[in-house]
């Protein structure tokens, strides 16, 4: 289902960005994005225009970039809280101090992106503005994009020649 390889995403984001296990498993999502919003069209008429093709590639890596991103952000929130992942089974469990040696000294924790993206920290806590984020991005890369039957990608209606409900 892949819309994009890792080095076409390294080649637009650098050889730093993201490992290829986190774009291997983001990547399925973001095509999955695009499908739902494109009514499945990539999948039975794909682009054959170079542009066409290339708003394709850069909307998924926009997407993968974004939910990477957000994951960064959630996951330096939590390790900041005081929480840590247990590796074998996932779970959070809270970090336990085992002893303080100044009577004074005191311990915070801040929730804190240090991603430097305020769009990231926006949307970070609220699963709706996520949604509408990853929309946004689906439109602005897609929109006036035709499929390989020169409809538009992101067009809702009947597709021409094509009675059956969308699957």
């Amino acid at each position: 289902m892949g819309y994009v390889t890792y080095d076409y995403y390294k080649s637009i984001y650098g050889e730093d960005s993201m490992p290829e296990t986190d774009f291997n498993r983001l990547s399925w999502e973001a095509c999955r994005r695009v499908d739902a919003l494109t009514l499945n069209k990539l999948k039975f008429a794909y682009p054959t225009d170079p542009d066409a093709v290339e708003a394709v590639k850069r909307c998924v890596c926009k997407l993968i970039e974004i939910a990477g991103q957000i994951e960064a952000a959630s996951r330096r929130i939590t390790e900041a809280q005081g929480y840590e992942k247990d590796t074998g089974t996932g779970a959070l469990r809270g970090k336990v101090i085992s002893s303080v040696s100044s009577g004074s000294e005191s311990i915070s924790y801040i929730a804190k992106s240090e991603s430097g993206s305020t769009l990231v920290d926006t949307v970070l806590a609220d699963k709706a503005a996520q949604d509408k984020l990853y929309r946004d991005i689906v439109r602005d890369y897609l929109s006036l994009v035709p499929d390989a039957n020169g409809i538009n990608l992101l067009y809702a209606g009947v597709y021409p020649g094509r009675r059956e409900i969308w699957k």
